[in-house]
């Protein structure tokens, strides 16, 4: 396969995979109440874009977010007990929302960018990029 099909198939592929990425916990919250703003910088992505350090950290927090769920599928697949289960997925869902904030990124606008690069090719293709570039394909 060559590397333009690589990439067109891993952008496909970003729809499917931007669903484990989004911070759970967070996206619980907002479709709790949907009338709350996630904030200057969140609603700032969405009227005029994405500033590229943004996009930077965001591809970064993706790359951690995305192994941490990875290990989490691996660990969640290896017990069957129900307490260790819950136990897991708490402790990745605060490992994700700490990686994300080390990249100094608000929880809400980290998963309102990828919102608005599933939607955007172009966007896509610098994330696609800025992942690449973080370690991630």
């Amino acid at each position: 396969m060559n590397y333009r099909h690589r990439v067109s198939a891993y952008i496909v592929g970003l729809g499917a995979v931007f669903a484990l990425a989004v911070l759970p916990g967070v996206a619980r919250s907002q479709s709790a109440n949907p009338g709350a703003s996630s904030g200057a910088a969140a609603s700032s992505a969405s009227d005029q874009g994405v500033d590229d350090v943004t996009l930077q950290h965001v591809a970064q927090a993706y790359v951690a977010v995305r192994h941490i769920t990875n290990d989490t599928r691996e660990r969640l697949a290896r017990t069957q007990d129900n307490s260790e289960r819950q136990q897991i997925a708490s402790q990745a869902e605060a490992q994700k929302l700490s990686v994300v904030k080390q990249e100094g990124i608000d929880p809400q606008q980290y998963n309102k960018v990828l919102q608005i690069v599933q939607k955007d090719p172009d966007l896509q293709q610098r994330f696609l990029s800025y992942v690449n570039a973080s370690g991630g394909v």
